[in-house]
């Protein structure tokens, strides 16, 4: 309950910072509907009465109570409810960027990779409209209760015995509230298999993958498989709406049958002239409109709790970002990186991926890092980066453990560039340009990070990339060029020199004669480096580009099996011998004896 309070609060909060006064408006109009049910019922019973007796008065009274009522019904509903979609619009707009920010300024990535967190934000996504309608959503079930208790106050002035028509609501509270745990529990179980549909869908349309769905055949098996996917989801949805229904339908019934009850002791009340004509037109209006106002309360309190489907996600997602966030000191000026039993175990995995890594990153140094597929090269990478954290150990950096340096200051001396490279589909200046995001306007910044990575550029800073948007498509080779001018952008204009340069996989996806010009760039951005103290990390399989580290570690299970230069290695005769033996003897015409 105090998330939920805590939701609702920020909620608040937020609506009056984006539309206060369309959002004091609306708050008016709903509070002023609260009467209109009530002053309708009794316009009606003194029109009657005083009709009856020919009391003008009391005639007019009801003429312009009724019409009061009426008006306030007609255009207050009407002018709220397009005063509610503008309002809930800017807010869910607001309150979407807001939780973007929030799990973008979360520095690790395991929210962004691992199943059930993922799960956990999509939920508040899904119900960011709910979110969003909160304040709404409680303001109109408070309304709508405290009109349903003027409207039972008023039956009970007839009869006592009315007021049972009240307490028929409560199977109507009842049955709503199973049919939505029914319906929360649903979508909190499709909640992967939609992500899953979806994935299957977008693997048919995006440029990336589409070449090698259509070159297999598999589209019609892959939309065959996500239509099943959505199959399922909508069963499972369909049956819980399905089961609710039924609930309700049956409370309903129920209600029905009392509704006819009162009716019939009203008549019985006439008859005895215990009551006056414009008495049981009264509770004819009112049992009448009993039934709406019931309506409007579970169906505010439908919405009260899709929001409130969202509130344990949402509290988890801030206590989740508030464990990851630290704090820190600045990154030290130079110096190399340690590692000391470090240990990593990705959330739900059963094992390790790294066990008890002890490793010395010497400054100034190029360390190439091989290892077989499933070695924990790459997690390596993800570790001395920082967006991973180890599970145990510590990593420091000239002395100085990781997790004492500001997050920020820390991926302000980092470069490089990963095998998983992003494709921005910007313009080429905006493209390289988000590598030093201060610098983004620099063209002559821009066009010499380009220049120094050899990244194509012929038709201007100002060329959009991206045929989907109307631009050109680069080859896979040239956007691992644009990806390293990115990591370019980080040189001179008063920018501190890196730390540490990771490349991981630099050249996995071009042919030799492309990759032997990208490592002359590499090399020349590596030398850079390593003359200010930085150390260089490579990660790769082609043995040719491993041989010009200084020093070569081999990875094996997720730990260090080997370790030394190429010569050494070689001299020692183990694995990376074999395997350097293995990959030169591919690259020869003729076997080597």
């Amino acid at each position: 309950m105090t998330a939920w309070w805590a939701l609702l609060r920020e909620t608040t909060a937020l609506t009056l910072r984006l539309a206060r006064r369309p959002a004091i408006v609306l708050a008016v109009l709903t509070l002023a509907q609260a009467g209109v049910i009530a002053g309708l019922g009794i316009s009606q019973r003194l029109l009657v009465d005083g009709g009856t007796a020919g009391d003008r008065d009391k005639v007019l009274l009801a003429v312009l109570l009724g019409a009061t009522a009426y008006a306030v019904s007609a255009t207050a509903g009407w002018v709220s409810g397009n005063l509610a979609l503008y309002v809930v619009g800017r807010v869910r707009g607001g309150q979407n960027e807001r939780l973007q920010r929030l799990i973008s300024s979360i520095p690790t990535i395991g929210h962004l990779e691992h199943g059930p967190y993922i799960d956990r934000w999509n939920r508040i996504f899904q119900n960011s409209q709910a979110i969003a309608a909160l304040p709404w959503s409680t303001l109109t079930t408070l309304v709508a209760t405290a009109g349903l208790a003027v409207t039972v106050g008023l039956l009970i002035s007839v009869s006592p015995v009315l007021a049972l028509l009240a307490l028929l609501g409560v199977p109507l509270m009842l049955a709503a509230r199973h049919a939505n745990a029914l319906l929360r529990d649903a979508r909190d179980g499709n909640t992967e298999t939609l992500r899953r549909e979806r994935r299957l869908h977008d693997m048919c349309v995006e440029p990336e993958e589409a070449k090698e769905v259509m070159l297999s055949d598999g589209g019609v098996s892959l939309s065959r498989t996500a239509d099943e996917l959505w199959d399922q989801a909508a069963v499972r949805e369909a049956r819980a709406r399905l089961t609710g229904a039924a609930w309700q339908a049956g409370a309903w019934i129920l209600y029905a049958a009392g509704f006819a009850a009162a009716l019939a002791h009203v008549a019985s009340l006439i008859r005895a002239g215990r009551t006056t004509i414009g008495a049981a037109v009264l509770v004819v209006s009112l049992a009448t409109q009993l039934q709406s106002q019931l309506r409007t309360v579970l169906d505010s309190l439908t919405e009260v709790a899709q929001a409130g489907h969202a509130v344990a996600h949402h509290a988890w997602l801030r206590e989740y970002a508030a464990g990851q966030s630290r704090g820190g000191g600045p990154a030290p000026d130079r110096g190399g990186i340690t590692l000391r039993d470090v240990r990593f175990r990705y959330p739900g995995a059963d094992r390790d991926t790294l066990r008890g890594l002890d490793l010395e990153l010497p400054a100034g140094r190029t360390v190439a890092v091989v290892g077989a597929n499933g070695a924990g090269k790459s997690t390596l990478i993800k570790l001395l980066t920082g967006v991973h954290e180890p599970t145990g150990g510590e990593i420091r950096a000239a002395g100085t453990p990781l997790r004492e340096i500001a997050p920020a200051a820390w991926r302000g001396r980092l470069s490089g560039v990963y095998q998983d490279f992003a494709k921005l589909r910007l313009l080429v200046r905006e493209t390289v340009g988000v590598g030093a995001v201060r610098h983004i306007r620099d063209r002559a910044a821009v066009a010499g990070a380009i220049d120094r990575a050899g990244a194509p550029y012929a038709d201007g800073l100002d060329t959009r990339l991206g045929a989907a948007f109307g631009g050109i498509e680069p080859s896979l080779g040239q956007w691992q060029r644009f990806a390293l001018a990115r990591s370019l952008m980080r040189e001179g204009h008063g920018e501190l020199p890196p730390l540490c340069v990771v490349l991981d996989e630099p050249s996995a996806a071009l042919d030799p004669l492309a990759e032997h010009e990208l490592f002359e760039h590499f090399v020349g951005q590596v030398r850079a480096a390593t003359e200010a103290g930085a150390v260089t990390v490579l990660v790769s399989h082609r043995f040719t580009t491993v041989r010009m580290a200084d020093l070569i570690v081999v990875l094996d299970d997720g730990q260090v099996t080997e370790q030394g230069t190429h010569e050494q290695l070689m001299a020692a005769g183990g694995t990376y011998a074999e395997l350097y033996r293995l990959q030169e003897r591919a690259y020869r015409d003729t076997p080597v004896p």
